[in-house]
């Protein structure tokens, strides 16, 4: 019994002995805190970050084309003119197509004329015919008569046939002559207006007029040069309204499915690296933009009127769209959240050297803090910066 006794107490003795001397030399490792921040209330912006391009709107650049060939005789405008819409900003020598306008309008002067007299004569000629008709028919009528009492001869009655046939077929060739020659002069007419309307239109093609109000951004041809048309001088001038820019945000294939219409939107390019612009999400193209192999699609965002006057196009953006915003919510540092098992925890802070490991559910995540859906509370301090412990060896 005494021998068991001792047993038991041997034991004992070896067991506190390995407690302590694990403690001694395998000391538990500490966590180290470096930085500390609170769980408090505030807003969340989740924002995605993008690149854009300043670009003119639809419609606010205006290539302007020459349709006339000949040689530039005037230039009104410079590069930075501001012109108004039908403004004349540029003349292309027209003497060939004056000259042609002049033919055009003798020839139709002669045609009118024509068809004047037309109007005038067969009329005249016809009433004389149709008198002679009507003279020749009465005749052959009376003839007709006499003969029936034996006052005249047969060959007379021929005779009077003839002559009222004769009259009839000219009263009746005379109208057909009459409403031919009438189409044929008002044909006339019709065709040498539509060549007199066609040469005032090429007329038009050599005064070259600005179809928006704006400021001329590009000039690709100079007084005297020759242009052809169809084959040189595309776009003689162009015209850009810089009241009507917009940006072009480039967004990631992979951050596409969080953006939508009617998002806040803020920006800021190079030139002004210190002022924020606003606007939002208007459109989203379907069609794919690929850069770089890196497949993009375009949102578009209108830029508000007050800003055109120093926003330029072809301008960079940096640009954030903000897909989603809590108000008044907990929120930790982003720092504080770290990932673990496919979730997501903290190292809370309960006192000097003491610090817990605890998982948290988040929700929106902005960019520099999270919400915290559950696993701590306000004003708790979580651990933003730490060094984790290694195990060592025995000492």
């Amino acid at each position: 019994m005494k021998r068991f006794s001792l047993v038991v107490i041997i034991i004992a003795v070896l067991a506190v002995a390995a407690y302590y001397g694990h403690k001694i030399f395998f000391p538990k490792p500490e966590i180290e805190v470096l930085k500390t921040a609170k769980v408090e209330r505030g807003d969340i912006k989740a924002v995605l970050v993008e690149t854009g391009i300043i670009k003119p709107q639809v419609g606010a650049e205006v290539k302007i084309g020459a349709r006339a060939t000949g040689v530039i005789e005037s230039m009104k405008v410079k590069i930075g003119d501001r012109v108004e819409k039908g403004q004349l900003i540029a003349l292309i020598d027209d003497r060939e197509t004056v000259r042609a306008i002049e033919e055009q309008k003798a020839a139709m002067i002669r045609a009118r004329n024509n068809l004047e007299q037309v109007k005038l004569t067969f009329p005249k000629k016809i009433e004389e015919a149709q008198a002679d008709y009507d003279y020749q028919k009465i005749a052959y009528e009376r003839e007709l008569k006499l003969i029936e009492q034996e006052y005249t001869t047969q060959d007379e009655v021929d005779q009077t046939k003839s002559r009222n046939e004769a009259a009839e077929a000219k009263l009746r060739r005379l109208k057909d002559e009459f409403r031919t020659e009438v189409k044929v002069a008002e044909a006339t007419v019709e065709e040498i207006e539509a060549r007199l309307h066609r040469q005032e239109i090429r007329f038009t093609y050599t005064r070259i007029y600005a179809p928006i109000d704006g400021v001329v951004s590009d000039i690709t041809a100079q007084e005297g040069e020759t242009i052809v048309t169809g084959l040189q001088v595309a776009n003689l001038v162009t015209v850009l309204d810089p009241g009507r820019l917009e940006l072009w945000i480039y967004v990631d294939e992979t951050d596409v499915g969080r953006v939508k219409v009617g998002q806040d939107v803020e920006y800021y390019v190079d030139a002004y690296p210190e002022k924020l612009f606003f606007g939002t999400v208007e459109e989203i193209y379907f069609q794919p933009v690929v850069k770089d192999n890196i497949v993009y699609y375009l949102a578009i965002t209108k830029v508000k009127k007050e800003d055109t006057r120093i926003l330029r196009q072809q301008m960079t953006a940096y640009v954030k769209i903000i897909y989603d915003e809590r108000k008044n919510v907990l929120t930790a540092a982003n720092a504080a959240i770290k990932f673990e098992g496919g979730g997501q925890i903290v190292y809370r802070v309960d006192g000097e050297n003491q610090v817990k490991k605890v998982p948290v559910r988040i929700g929106a995540r902005g960019e520099d803090k999270t919400e915290i859906c559950s696993g701590v509370r306000e004003g708790e301090v979580l651990a933003t910066k730490i060094i984790l412990p290694v195990s060592k060896g025995p000492h």
